[in-house]
């Protein structure tokens, strides 16, 4: 067995594990011990989309979805995939959410707020409007972006972000992109291998 036919191999395990094991500390392992996935692109979209799924599932959002997002997205623009409107939502709330937990409590939103503002809205997400390429820009995301910045002097529309349960909405268009994201990728090699064989083995049974 040549070595690409090993690598492909490795490919089709990792992306069967992390789609149907439950066991997390197994699903680390192997991925530590398997070769490097270069030019497996489904393969790193699955660890991608298992990444924010892990990290949900912990309560937690953060930066990290954001550039998760982002890499997806560009793999599925290298592969014209279509970039769902659930994926756009997500991110948006992602940044939101990343953006407007530093406002509760704050009396100084020139402190951690402000450079969130920056780090997020005025480097990343401006630099994603420059590039004029990723499909993850969408009009609720520039809206964002002004109240956002308004916000920085605006104490009013910061207390209109306050009242927004950031967080929850981060979770909820997550989940539901998750949803879309894999279904529409299908199910893994394996598994449609596996469906297939039980597939024939019933039909062979009740003919």
């Amino acid at each position: 067995m040549d070595r690409e036919m090993d690598r492909e191999i490795c490919g089709w395990i990792i992306e069967f594990l992390v789609r149907e094991s439950t066991d997390e500390m197994l699903v680390k392992k192997l991925i530590q011990v398997f070769p490097p996935l270069n030019g497996r692109p489904r393969v790193k979209k699955t660890l991608l989309l298992h990444s924010i799924r892990t990290e949900i599932l912990a309560g937690n959002v953060s930066e990290r979805i954001l550039d998760h997002l982002e890499r997806i997205e560009r793999i599925d623009r290298s592969q014209r995939l279509r970039i769902p409107d659930s994926m756009r939502q997500a991110y948006c709330a992602v940044a939101l959410e990343c953006t407007a937990k530093y406002l509760p409590g704050s009396c100084d939103r020139n402190g951690k707020y402000l450079d969130a503002v920056k780090r997020i809205w005025r480097s990343r997400i401006e630099n994603l409007e420059k590039s004029k390429a990723s499909k993850l820009v969408s009009e609720r995301l520039r809206s964002r972006r002004r109240q956002v910045e308004a916000a920085v002097e605006d104490e009013e529309l910061a207390n209109v972000l306050i009242t927004i349960n950031t967080l929850n909405d981060a979770m909820l268009t997550l989940r539901i992109y998750l949803r879309e994201a894999l279904a529409l990728m299908g199910p893994s090699f394996l598994k449609s291998q596996c469906d297939s064989i039980l597939e024939r083995e019933n039909g062979s049974v009740s003919g």
